[in-house]
């Protein structure tokens, strides 16, 4: 096992340490499985719950080989829970209970918060990247320049402040 491999799964026991014991931690996201409900720099929400407390449609963050997922909730069994990335065609092996880190409560996009429910136009969305690959590396390419534009004009127009020297 590399020691990237190794790094990554020591994060998600933390992680899963901090839920169990604070009860909420926030993570900021880095994949795009899940576009265009959560774009990469978002940040999530993630809450302890009980498993009678999922549903459907809810977005549910898991830790397996080593890695954490974000993925909505299609169907819940009695042991298990199938669940899939929005702009993803397949859908991911099923989710153990004993695999579930929390509930995804409030998602965060630049300060702001976004709503968790799938709006129509998300739901198109989500369909359309789940046949096309094109369009979400497209999508992604200019939200990050988009992204940077608007970093480089706030830098502007909202620049820090000075240090100021002590005499």
């Amino acid at each position: 096992m590399s020691i990237d491999t190794q790094r990554h799964a020591a994060c998600c026991e933390l992680v899963h340490d901090v839920v169990r014991s604070t009860g909420e931690v926030r993570l900021r996201v880095v994949g795009a499985s899940m576009l265009p409900a959560i774009w990469p720099g978002d940040v999530i929400t993630v809450r302890h719950c009980d498993l009678a407390q999922f549903q459907p449609g809810q977005i549910a963050l898991y830790r397996r080989n080593g890695k954490l997922t974000a993925h909505r909730i299609l169907e819940l069994s009695t042991d298990h829970l199938i669940a899939r990335g929005d702009s993803v065609p397949t859908l991911d092996p099923p989710v153990q209970f004993s695999e579930i880190v929390g509930r995804v409560v409030c998602i965060s996009r630049t300060g702001r918060p976004v709503r968790l429910e799938q709006s129509s136009w998300q739901r198109v969305a989500s369909s359309m990247f789940r046949s096309s690959d094109l369009l979400m590396r497209v999508t992604l390419y200019f939200s990050r320049r988009l992204r940077r534009s608007w970093d480089m004009q706030t830098s502007w127009t909202n620049p820090s402040p000075m240090p100021i020297e002590k005499g």
